[in-house]
């Protein structure tokens, strides 16, 4: 009982820390060091996306129960599927029909890395001259909160429901952590910067889902399951931010160059870190 409880306590902790260092420090620094036109502390420009706020000051962080309306459908519909009757019946019979599209193929693994794209997009596509609704720390911190989250809302029920995956022997199949951090990717996209890149988010959140079942790792109800969690824990992170926003509060003139980048040395059994470079 005492180990039940302590992966139901702990394993959110790791969770957080695995994703978040695959997503900032690969996916993120490497982008901003490279797609990131790097300027002098003498140069300024016109538009650029700066640590200040940029939010409009009658911007609606405010709660909504219309807003979660549809993750929580999402959720509901996965864990009533747990239940033998016909939702479960037909979570079955589409899971299995993707499996039989696989047939005998190989497994594809992309799925593993494509989960991360759109969490990377809605952090580093502002640098690129997109225009965002957050500024780069503000968008750090909600994409941390939604983490937190997601971290949640997924360790604690595999922990307790421990259902078995398809074609695997792995008792923790619901729900489908894969689904729930690209969906929430995609959501983070959306709410970012709208228009084509939430779609092309989305597109990629679904490639992912569907890979998930054609890979045997999950059934149609655990993805959809992840899709509402992955929804839900974005629009919780966007709600935080107008804490975070009383917490950092810098003066408009302050700083005027933040700059990330990756360092790693071969030498001595190879090393590597982060160097930050900040002027005001």
């Amino acid at each position: 009982m005492i180990h039940i409880y302590r992966n139901i306590l702990f394993a959110p902790i790791y969770q957080i820390a695995q994703s978040l260092w695959r997503v900032f420090f690969i996916s993120i620094l490497i982008s901003i060091s490279i797609i990131y036109p790097q300027q002098s502390c003498a140069q300024k420009k016109d538009k650029v996306d700066t640590l200040h706020t940029i939010i409009p000051q009658n911007y609606n962080y405010k709660f909504s129960g219309r807003r979660i309306a549809l993750p929580v459908t999402l959720i509901g519909v996965g864990a009533i599927s747990i239940v033998p009757g016909f939702f479960h019946d037909w979570s079955t019979s589409i899971t299995n029909g993707v499996l039989d599209l696989r047939g005998t193929k190989k497994r594809l693994t992309f799925d593993d890395y494509v989960q991360y794209v759109p969490v990377a997009g809605a952090l580093t596509l502002g640098l690129v001259g997109v225009e965002a609704k957050h500024t780069l720390l503000e968008r750090t911190c909600i994409i941390a909160t939604s983490y937190a989250t997601l971290a949640l809302l997924t360790t604690v029920p595999k922990n307790l429901i421990k259902e078995k995956r398809p074609q695997f022997s792995g008792l923790n199949s619901f729900p489908s952590g894969h689904t729930a951090t690209v969906f929430m990717g995609a959501e983070l996209v959306r709410i970012e910067y709208g228009g084509w890149y939430g779609i092309g988010a989305y597109a990629m959140a679904v490639s992912v889902g569907f890979m998930r079942m054609y890979n045997g790792r999950h059934w149609f109800h655990d993805v959809v399951a992840g899709a509402g969690v992955g929804i839900l824990s974005a629009r919780i992170g966007e709600w935080s931010c107008v804490l975070w926003q009383r917490w950092i509060k810098p003066k408009r003139s302050s700083l005027e160059s933040f700059v990330i980048t990756p360092v790693i040395s071969p030498t001595n059994g190879g090393s590597y870190g982060v160097a930050m470079n900040m002027c005001f």
